[in-house]
């Protein structure tokens, strides 16, 4: 039987075809990077679109060692792209078709199969209980990725199955015959068949029921819809596939005696060796630097923007508060006043900076010396110099939607947003408006301009005015143009890191930073907070002039008045 099974050769046929050797995810995968924290972050991104396109109940893909990777459903080991960036194609393949197997199994409900079959391992014998658990165990890998076989997906599932197998080959005993061989030449042979012709006499009784599951697996996904009725299915078809296969396997013995499901614990001992996935091991892995990175990238793309917070307050700073960017608004309907808006265009346009253009050939205005020639012939020889705005602003409203701003308050914000919107409208400004509220605890972020449209959220929650500011200045257009945050705010910020952290980091940043402190009954507790960087008004009638007053300011000494800016700035709103 020894020298049966030697030299078998267990890769698929389709993991060694020549026209994958450069990688399948070359294709598709442009995002790369030379630097090793981005090209992770690139590489975990990709892998995630990957199992999102596959369909729902996937759950959360993370590299080991990540902050949420307790909570993650499918762990990656980063080790294996690691040390080469770009990364190589066929490294990706691998991740990619892992995480294809493991969120089919998600897809499918392998948990639920275990779960039903629970009562029928109590109910066996130690023998039977292990190998009818590494039966179930090698089965559902099978019926996964028969699944993935029926679309492009199979192609990475099967490079990942390709390398699992030559590993699992690698632990097989070659003294005696084992149940561990059996069931290997079962799953190599779903996808060569000219193994079953070549394997020992002993196994073959074995393989032609392994092979009978093998069809009713994948014949079962077209029988029903149901998700339900598949894992009871499978359940069934590993029922009545033991009972002929037990008398077939009680002479084989069993290499590893270790059960593969618990159901105290639903978990498993070791990990899925037979679908590829890494077993754990003493290695170095991700160092807290670099995690912190590749969170830091991934968060760009993301709801979740806690980690690019860190990154700029400190890793170690408790008072970092959980912020997400919220994308559920509702229409707004502002009421906006034609004069104010005449008012803002014109702040706008009379302190921008000038171009001039140059109008050739025309019939009067200044001779032009280079177009005399065309006196004689029609007259042509007149140019004009015109001297246009240049209306290229980076403007930011940070707003302040916390419970406190309810009613009328926030329809005054509204209206001053829309005055704004409608004033830099049809030029190359750029406008951008953020709302920002607590919600159970984490504070969400949500911006009012998409387009042409102008939109609003209920307000609510606690002030965690210091991360807005670092979230807002963050995103803020990465240009050389004049950089403009204004925040519009009732209270005192008590929730998050201290608005301290923010206004340094607009400093770093060279945006100019201005709070307008609308109707506040505390002002020593708010100056002593933002210190210069505030000006009150009494009450929000007051805003739409205040914004204007702080636009006119900002566009004469937002530039360089280093010591007479802010004492300008005050004096400008001493009248409110």
């Amino acid at each position: 039987m020894e020298a049966d099974t030697k030299n078998i050769d267990f890769t698929p046929a389709s993991a060694s075809d020549p026209e994958e050797e450069d990688g399948l995810s070359s294709f598709w995968r442009k995002n790369v990077s030379g630097l090793e924290s981005v090209e992770l972050a690139n590489i975990l991104r990709a892998l995630r679109k990957v199992a999102g396109h596959m369909g729902p109940n996937v759950g959360r893909i993370e590299y080991t060692g990540m902050a949420h990777g307790s909570a993650a459903s499918i762990i990656i080991d980063p080790e294996v792209v690691m040390g080469e960036y770009p990364a190589p194609p066929h490294k990706v393949d691998y991740l990619t078709g892992l995480v294809v197997h493991e969120a089919l199994h998600k897809i499918e409900w392998s948990e639920k199969v275990w779960k039903t079959l629970a009562p029928d391992f109590s109910a066996m014998p130690g023998f039977s209980r292990i190998a009818f658990q590494k039966i179930i165990h090698t089965g559902e890998d099978v019926y996964v990725d028969r699944l993935a076989d029926r679309s492009i997906l199979g192609r990475y599932a099967a490079r990942t199955r390709s390398r699992a197998m030559d590993e699992a080959q690698a632990r097989l005993s070659a003294e005696k015959p084992t149940l561990e061989h059996l069931i290997h030449l079962w799953w190599a042979s779903s996808w060569s068949p000219q193994i079953f012709e070549r394997a020992a006499d002993s196994y073959l009784p074995a393989l032609k029921i392994l092979q009978n599951l093998t069809a009713s697996l994948e014949s079962l996904p077209d029988r029903t819809a149901s998700i339900i009725k598949r894992c009871q299915g499978r359940a069934d078809l590993y029922k009545a596939a033991w009972k002929n296969l037990e008398p077939e396997v009680k002479g084989l013995s069993i290499q590893d005696k270790r059960l593969i499901w618990l159901p105290d614990s639903a978990v498993s001992v070791h990990q899925d060796e037979d679908s590829g996935a890494p077993a754990p091991s003493p290695r170095k892995g991700l160092n807290n630097a670099l995690m912190r990175d590749i969170e830091t990238n991934l968060a760009q793309s993301s709801a979740d923007i806690t980690p690019i917070i860190r990154s700029i307050v400190g890793p170690d700073n408790p008072d970092v508060a959980p912020i997400s960017r919220w994308d559920f608004n509702m229409a707004a309907h502002p009421v906006i006043d034609r004069k104010t808006v005449g008012r803002l265009k014109a702040v706008f346009a009379n302190y921008a900076d000038r171009k001039k253009i140059m109008s050739r050939g025309l019939t009067g205005g200044r001779v032009d010396g280079r177009k005399l020639y065309r006196a004689p012939i029609n007259g042509r020889c007149f140019r004009q110099t015109d001297s246009i705005p240049s209306m290229d602003w980076n403007v930011t409203l940070l707003l302040d939607a916390t419970g406190s701003m309810r009613g009328g308050k926030w329809r005054m914000v509204e209206n001053t947003v829309g005055a704004m919107h409608k004033a830099l409208a049809g030029f190359q400004n750029r406008l951008g408006a953020w709302a920002y509220f607590e919600m159970d605890g984490i504070c969400m972020m949500s911006r009012l301009l998409s387009g042409r449209n102008l939109l609003s959220v209920p307000p609510s929650g606690q002030t965690a005015s210091g991360q807005a500011i670092i979230a807002a200045a963050y995103f803020m257009p990465k240009d050389k143009r004049r950089k403009l945050l204004i925040h519009v705010t009732d209270g005192q910020s008590n929730f998050g890191v201290d608005v301290s952290c923010g206004i340094d980091y607009c400093r770093q940043q060279n945006i100019n930073l201005v709070t307008i402190g609308c109707g506040v009954k505390d002002r020593a507790k708010m100056e002593e907070q933002y210190g210069r960087t505030i000006q009150f008004v009494s009450h929000f009638g007051q805003l739409p002039m205040a914004m204007e007053k702080l636009l006119k300011w900002s566009f004469l000494y937002g530039d360089g008045k280093k010591l007479t800016a802010e004492a300008r700035l005050r004096r400008l709103f001493a009248t409110d």
